[in-house]
């Protein structure tokens, strides 16, 4: 009986022997592996970041700018609101598109009536930016103002001039002007399409295809093309 007793005791002691060797073992492997591993954050914490820019992009040369190449900021020449809102209008649907609308409202309209380099630029080249460039995202009205603001003004004051049309945007009622169909006006959340067209519609009832949003978008256009030809004409004392 006592035998018994004693063999059960040895076999109880090896097991948790081995028991007691495998968590000891396991310890150790977690222990080296946290050794291993401490190494490399420690030495990320003691990495420099690098001056930025760096000096061979700072010193990245550039060709001279061509001898015929136009004057910048372009010269401009005063225009009148009422006729730049009225083309902007009609060139929403002639041109195609927001973007469009407001790029020949102001730049095309400046090519016509002063010349080069405005009538240089391509209207075609802004198609892609109806309909917040076919994400929803920036107002296509408001990406042609900008360029034309960016063509006009020094990069100094750019900035300034175009979030003057930003605030006016996302303050006012719009759209103002409305030659043919007496739309809904909305005052957009931001300066996006998917609000200030999302908006619209759901005030309205009218969906995208709708010839009314498309008149409604026209006026924005219209709206837009002759606020920045106030803001231009302020610029420049005109």
């Amino acid at each position: 009986m006592n035998e018994v007793k004693e063999k059960e005791v040895k076999m109880s002691e090896k097991v948790y022997s081995r028991r007691d060797m495998l968590k000891t073992a396991g310890k150790a492997a977690a222990g080296v592996a946290a050794v291993a591993v401490l190494p490399s954050f420690i030495t990320g914490c003691d990495k420099k970041t690098p001056e930025l820019p760096t000096k061979e992009v700072l010193e990245y040369e550039y060709l001279s700018a061509s001898e015929d190449a136009p004057q910048y900021p372009f010269p401009y020449q005063k225009l009148d609101p009422a006729t730049t809102m009225e083309r902007a209008y009609a060139s929403f649907f002639n041109k195609g598109g927001c973007c469009r609308a407001v790029i020949d409202g102001i730049i095309g309209q400046l090519g016509d009536n002063a010349g080069y380099p405005w009538n240089q630029i391509p209207i075609d080249a802004y198609a892609n930016g109806a309909g917040g460039y076919g994400a929803a995202s920036l107002c296509g009205s408001l990406a042609g103002a900008a360029t034309a603001i960016g063509l006009a003004v020094t990069p100094e004051d750019a900035a300034t001039v175009t979030a003057d049309l930003f605030k006016w945007y996302t303050s006012t009622e719009l759209p103002t002007y409305q030659p043919e169909v007496e739309n809904e006006t909305v005052v957009s959340a931001s300066v996006n399409c998917k609000d200030s067209v999302g908006q619209f519609m759901e005030a309205s009832g009218y969906a995208m295809g709708d010839p009314e949003r498309k008149a409604r978008c026209a006026g924005v256009a219209a709206d837009c093309a002759g606020k920045t030809a106030e803001l231009l004409n302020a610029y420049y004392n005109l």
